[in-house]
């Protein structure tokens, strides 16, 4: 394992060295540690130097995740624990019953009935649970606001899927079929509105030229804040629900 200092941070790296690799990459792992790929043979020293170059980067990177971490959203799916829901922080309330799972949600707060099972399960089986509902609301309000904003757009999909996606928050297919990663129902609704529009203006511009981008803006004239809300929270949002 290697260290190095990046303005007063201590930090360790490891290098993963690949014969077709013809630039270095960074990854911030955590806020302590980075991995990085180069190409084989390239100088240790090389690489400190681009890592001293790209010092102010990676620190600002290392500051988000710990305050990321420091947030105790989307942490736990216990109850009095906090989730998203929407754009806001909603409390999880839980009750313990004979008949049948249920939730709902009221004054910032959802109310999930599970059955009476040992601790164990019922973690497993809550996280499944809100999970399944999660998807269901996703489905729901995705495709009706697809409609709306297809009539607006003057477009029509041919196909809407929504996906367990890792890195992306929606996709359209040359075909014209587009994909929504579920956990977007937990941001405010103004994003997902952004986010459906961007989708949909893909069936008039293939790509993310300045054309598209006009045809965004002229749907959504803040897309540029909705975006920097994704790129800030987009972490938080992707923490719950990880197995």
């Amino acid at each position: 394992m290697n260290h190095i200092f990046l303005d007063n941070h201590q930090l360790t790296y490891h290098v993963k060295y690949t014969k077709k690799r013809k630039s270095v990459q960074l990854k911030i792992v955590s806020g302590t540690h980075l991995e990085i790929a180069a190409p084989n043979a390239f100088p240790k020293a090389s690489i400190e130097k681009i890592l001293h170059e790209k010092a102010s980067w990676i620190i600002k990177k290392i500051v988000h995740l710990k305050v990321v971490a420091a947030n105790p959203l989307n942490k736990s799916i216990t109850g009095g624990a906090t989730i998203l829901y929407l754009g806001h922080p909603h409390t999880l309330v839980l009750h313990t019953d004979k008949e049948k799972p249920m939730i709902s949600v009221q004054d910032y707060k959802i109310f999930i009935q599970v059955p009476i099972i040992n601790t164990e399960q019922t973690s497993c089986f809550l996280e499944s649970l809100l999970k399944q509902w999660y998807r269901q609301q996703a489905q729901q309000l995705l495709v009706a606001t697809t409609s709306l904003w297809s009539a607006k757009i003057a477009v029509q999909p041919q196909r809407i899927t929504i996906k367990e996606q890792k890195t992306r928050w929606g996709s359209c297919s040359s075909k014209g079929n587009i994909n929504y990663n579920w956990r977007i129902v937990m941001a405010p609704p103004e994003v997902i509105d952004y986010l459906v529009i961007h989708e949909l203006c893909h069936l008039r511009v293939p790509n993310h030229s300045l054309l598209f981008w006009q045809e965004v803006a002229r749907f959504s004239p803040n897309f540029k804040q909705h975006r920097a809300w994704l790129k800030t929270n987009g972490t938080i949002l992707m923490d719950i629900f990880k197995k």
